[in-house]
């Protein structure tokens, strides 16, 4: 995380311009060097980024460019939407704060209490431990990789639940260590289930409504078949051809991944952090761990600076989220191509957040 302080510009090989929304409050500088980089970063005729700065709650610049579509050609604009995946957890923990604010369960209760057939270890992880990543449970997507099963294999949510029920033991004692596991919020997804029904619906009204967010949790929209005309497909760049090919993921996801968005929503929520219009100054303390060892609060990083951060990658799919200490600049970047861990793609958020927290 500490890498999202250092920015390596890059240089792509178009030159039409962005489709962007210039901020004319002061801004207007920081605003035009961040439309030259997308040109600079983002070929016009590939897959791309979408990407939105806010400042205290308002969108003070968008820029898209590349294509969301391949197959039609349809371009990104501001308002396609991506999967975020990873990036919903702090929306699933949220959800668990605020039923635990409302007395209906506690962060020390044991996940058996909320979750039936879990083996024995599930006496012992707390509903705490679970959304800090320190339960030891084993990673259900690490699990499946290392049996061969690719993000191309379909699997539903009944899976993914059945394989977490079948793990024997846990990686460590609960609350030793941090170690991020997506089981982990597969299970706060089913304690949200368990206490006040679907975690789609829960985040939808106590969070997206109240907050005006256009956001949508879809388990299945980062598939690759997905056809939705308002989202963007994901591709993956093949090494030996050089030709972008269909990416995306097949797997099934409520908790640990799902939500739908724009940038510019996801900079809007971020002003949440700020004024704590959705559950208040407990939730606001409560979305930082107490333990400086343990580097992840309420579904999101808490960096040393004091700056909350998450990423998500997926084939075809990436996203970033960052939100400064003083909680007044945030900046999300979502794209549907990836090149590989040197891609341009990959220093974009990196160059807009050295642009807008000079």
């Amino acid at each position: 995380m500490a890498a999202l302080a250092v920015v390596a510009l890059v240089v792509g090989c178009t030159s039409a311009p962005p489709a962007a929304s210039p901020a004319t409050d002061g801004t207007d500088v920081s605003a035009e060097r961040s439309d030259d980089l997308m040109v600079r970063v983002l070929p016009a005729d590939e897959p791309g980024c979408s990407a939105a700065v806010g400042k205290e709650g308002d969108v003070v610049w968008t820029g898209a460019r590349g294509i969301a579509d391949l197959a039609t050609g349809r371009p990104i604009e501001t308002s396609t939407t991506f999967a975020i995946g990873s990036v919903t957890k702090q929306f699933t923990a949220t959800a668990v704060l605020l039923l635990v604010h409302d007395g209906d369960l506690s962060l020390d209760d044991p996940l058996s209490t909320w979750v039936p057939g879990l083996p024995p270890w599930s006496g012992s992880v707390t509903v705490g431990q679970a959304m800090h990543h320190t339960s030891g449970i084993p990673d259900y997507a690490d699990r499946r990789l290392e049996a061969g099963i690719a993000e191309t294999v379909p699997r539903t949510e009944g899976d993914t639940r059945a394989e977490i029920a079948a793990l024997p033991d846990l990686e460590f004692p609960p609350g030793d260590r941090f170690q991020y596991s997506n089981s982990n919020y597969v299970l706060l997804g089913e304690v949200v289930r368990a206490v006040a029904g679907r975690v789609q619906d829960v985040v939808e009204e106590r969070i997206f409504e109240p907050l005006g967010l256009a956001m949508e949790f879809d388990p299945s929209g980062w598939q690759p078949d997905t056809t939705d005309p308002s989202s963007a497909r994901g591709y993956l760049r093949n090494p030996s051809t050089g030709e972008w090919e269909p990416g995306g993921v097949r797997w099934e996801v409520s908790g640990d991944a799902g939500i739908q968005t724009t940038p510019s929503e996801l900079v809007r929520w971020a002003d949440n952090y700020r004024t704590g219009r959705v559950g208040g100054e407990r939730l606001l303390a409560d979305a930082v761990p107490e333990d400086d060892a343990v580097p992840y609060g309420a579904g999101i990083y808490h960096d040393r600076d004091g700056s909350l951060v998450h990423d998500s990658e997926a084939p075809g799919h990436l996203a970033v989220f960052f939100v400064t200490p003083d909680r007044g600049t945030a900046i999300a970047v979502a794209c549907n191509g990836d090149r590989g861990q040197q891609s341009a793609i990959r220093q974009l958020g990196l160059a807009l957040l050295a642009e807008w927290t000079r």
